[in-house]
């Protein structure tokens, strides 16, 4: 059976974002914290790899990965860090301001990479079996 044959057979309407809820130890709040989250659309993770590049003569002159990471971050975890109410609360008027003040470097990292795996992007086994050695 080929690839069309196969898919022709599956129900459309089952086709549903992947989400799931990742845990992150807060070291500033401690304690664990579990933010639901889903998988980013394609085209709008596009969009924001490309507003993190800075281009000057045709070339990538630096990546901002803060915004980049910040920016998956909130459209993978809508409903913790576009809440008006989470950001009236912790004196946020942003969501990137936020995450600025609820997460440290490798938290942020940690629910970056959490919502990389959900959008597709699988970890590195080759690094994964170097780091157990």
């Amino acid at each position: 059976m080929n690839i069309v044959e196969k898919l022709l057979k599956m129900d459309a309407g089952k086709l549903e974002i992947p989400s799931k809820v990742i845990t992150i130890q807060s070291k500033k709040l401690k304690q664990p914290l579990d933010f639901p989250c889903r998988a980013v659309d394609p085209e709008r993770y596009a969009e924001i790899q490309e507003s993190a590049l800075e281009i000057r003569k045709g070339d990538v002159k630096k990546i901002n990965m803060y915004s980049m990471k910040t920016s998956i971050i909130i459209e993978g975890c809508p409903d913790v860090f576009k809440s008006k109410e989470l950001m009236s609360h912790f004196g946020a008027p942003t969501p990137k301001e936020l995450i600025r003040k609820l997460l440290l470097s490798g938290e942020i990292d940690d629910l970056y990479n959490g919502i990389n795996e959900l959008s597709g992007y699988e970890k590195d086994k080759d690094d994964e079996e170097e780091i157990k050695n």
